[in-house]
This record gives structure tokens, sequence and C-alpha cells, in this order.
């Protein structure tokens, strides 16, 4: 599978918007890949399909998940808007993506989880610093992620978790347990 092909299967799934999103996530994912020793042609294509299931209704993903036998956990849909991950890694699955690595990118990059994969913080780095972004503290991210992806990970989960406080909403508990990985190691 190449960026031609993610394409092909994305056109059906994602409005233009969102294929230009996961066009600069595979940018930023190769060039991180590249940077720490990832593999690049599976940066492409996890960055590429990452975001397959986004704007699938939340009744699809979890209807994906139990088909393809990775039903989602109550801590999940408990934060839905990580569902399409783990919606996405099933689907991809269904589709015949076998490579343990891509899928394990695309389950991940919206929560983390302990002991991440090299590919997996890569790909989660690489969605939330790629050209398309501008949330106000993107450059500053852009910078860690230039001399760790370590650094980089943890101040968008401290981002990601402060914003999730502000709405009164849950934090993941898989992204908790990262964290926690991330600064005991720091």
């Amino acid at each position: 599978m190449d960026r031609g092909d993610c394409r092909n299967l994305l056109r059906g799934l994602l409005p233009e918007r969102r294929l230009y999103h996961c066009e600069c996530v595979a940018d930023a994912a190769v060039a991180l890949a590249r940077q720490y020793g990832a593999d690049e042609h599976k940066a492409l294509l996890a960055g590429m399909l990452h975001d397959c299931m986004k704007n699938a209704p939340l009744e699809e993903q979890i209807a994906v998940c139990a088909r393809a036998g990775m039903p989602l956990r109550p801590a999940n849909l408990a934060s839905p808007q990580v569902c399409h991950a783990f919606a996405g890694a099933a689907y991809l699955s269904l589709c015949g993506v076998t490579d343990e690595e891509v899928l394990g990118a695309v389950r991940w990059h919206t929560t983390g989880h302990a002991g991440m994969a090299l590919l997996e913080e890569v790909v989660y780095v690489a969605d939330l610093v790629s050209a398309d972004r501008d949330y106000p503290d993107v450059g500053h991210v852009r910078q860690l992620a230039e001399k760790s992806l370590h650094a980089a990970s943890r101040y968008i989960l401290e981002y990601i978790f402060a914003k999730l406080k502000r709405e009164g909403r849950p934090i993941e508990p898989d992204a908790l347990a990262w964290y926690q990985e991330l600064i005991s190691n720091a």
C-alpha cells in the first residue's frame, strides 16, 4: 500500500479538509520517523490512515470495533472523541491491513498508552505538529518535537489534560498511564 492507495481508501470516508489533514500528518510522521529511526513507510501509512473513522458516527465506530473483535471499553466510551482511533484500527484490520505496528499507531494516536512503541509515538506527535495545525502552542510543540519525542508527548498530554479539565471531561486512563510513565522516566 502506498500514499495513493491510502488516498483512494480515504476518499469515500473523509471530506477533503480531513483528507488534507491526513496528508499533513503523513508528511510530519515521515519526517519524525526519519529523525528518530522509525520505519518511514509505516509512518506514512499510519499518518495517512490515522483518522479513517473520524467522520463516522459513534454508533458506526462501535459496530466496526465489535465486528473486528475489538470492542470498545467503558473508558473509551466515556471519552467518545477518542473512539475513532480504536475504530480506525478495527476498520483497517477489516480492510486487510495486517501490520500490527501500523494498526497500533492508528489505534493509539489519540490517547497513547504505557509502553508506547516508537512508531506509535511518532504518529501521536505528528498528529499534533502537522503543517495544518494552528492551535496556540503548536510552535512550541514543534520545537520540542525537533529535540525530543518524549518531551513533545509530555507537553501535548499536559495541554490535553488541562483542556479536558476545563471542559469537565474525563482523562482517558491509558493517556494518564502513559503520562505517568513519561514523567517517571524523565
